[in-house]
């Protein structure tokens, strides 16, 4: 091969290689990829507590709750504090600070004694949530 055919093979291929070697690639720092994973913690939180009041109706003892009654809310009931379990259309299972269960027959209505929130106890709960970081 002359001389002339070799320089011009040479330069043919630094004019090939020139864009790929000034591209930065997908990322500015391949040795740092963003990745997503899952992370659990502990989360502190307050219980929703409403107030609930006794009332005839029909001829039954009904427990008067909010409309919107859910599992974890708080019911003070009595002078006591209840924690829903389960909620049913015509009555909610509860638990006592001893631990006994009971069913109680309820009749779900807003009114003005039960639609004020009270403050409820803090409880711990852990969460999962999706966070970004470099692998």
């Amino acid at each position: 091969m002359n001389l002339e055919r070799r320089a011009f093979l040479a330069g043919l291929g630094l004019l090939v290689a020139a864009p790929v070697l000034a591209h930065p690639g997908p990322h500015p720092h391949p040795h740092r990829r963003r990745v997503r994973r899952r992370v659990r913690r502990r989360v502190r939180r307050r219980r929703i507590r409403r107030r609930a009041a006794w009332r005839v109706l029909g001829g039954r003892r009904l427990l008067i709750v909010p409309l919107a009654v859910a599992v974890g809310w708080e019911l003070l009931v009595d002078d006591r504090v209840v924690v829903v379990r389960e909620v049913h259309p015509q009555h909610v299972v509860v638990v006592h600070s001893d631990g006994k269960t009971e069913k109680i027959d309820v009749a779900k209505e807003d009114t003005p004694e039960n639609a004020a929130e009270l403050e409820g106890s803090e409880y711990e709960e852990e969460v999962e949530e999706e966070v970004e970081g470099d692998e």
